[in-house]
């Protein structure tokens, strides 16, 4: 039964797309911690929001408490019952044909910041990159008191004033 304390798990979109014409197998893909905090005390938060493509999404479900951080297709129950594990890796990627990939974290009860690292194959080399968004990782955080804002009304442009 789901802890109706806790949010919803939040998805983080990876869109891979390869740099040159050469196509690329994608092997994995690695969740590091770079921190595991309590919930701060001050400060606010900024809702997450974006928006989506029109890919099909492959997903991931992470778990962040592993050690290591396990990485496993995101299983989905079928019309008829049952379940079905989703698309894993390897998988192609080339200039022309990228493919979407959402990692699925689930709710947590601290303040956790992480990176991601994909890594793959061309042409028999192996290779890898790392996103952690300028050094500052990626950060989700469990429920808290802290105040919530949306982006849309923090950036929100003031109305021109009538005469």
């Amino acid at each position: 039964m789901a802890d109706p304390q806790m949010p919803e798990p939040v998805h983080l979109p990876v869109t891979l797309q390869a740099k040159s014409d050469q196509s690329i197998v994608v092997t994995g893909v690695r969740v590091d911690l770079m921190a595991n905090d309590p919930l701060p005390g001050k400060g606010s938060v900024v809702k997450a929001s974006g928006c989506g493509g029109g890919m099909t999404l492959r997903v991931f479900d992470v778990d962040l408490d592993g050690h290591p951080v396990s990485i496993k297709p995101a299983v989905a129950q079928q019309p008829a019952g049952g379940v079905k594990a989703g698309p894993d890796f390897p998988f192609k990627v080339s200039s022309g044909d990228p493919e979407q990939l959402s990692l699925r974290l689930p709710s947590v009860k601290r303040d956790v910041r992480f990176s991601v690292t994909v890594e793959w194959v061309s042409e028999g080399e192996p290779g890898s990159v790392k996103l952690d968004n300028g050094g500052r990782g990626f950060r989700v955080m469990g429920p808290n008191t802290l105040p919530k804002y949306s982006r849309s009304t923090l950036y929100a442009r003031p109305s021109a004033a009538s005469p």
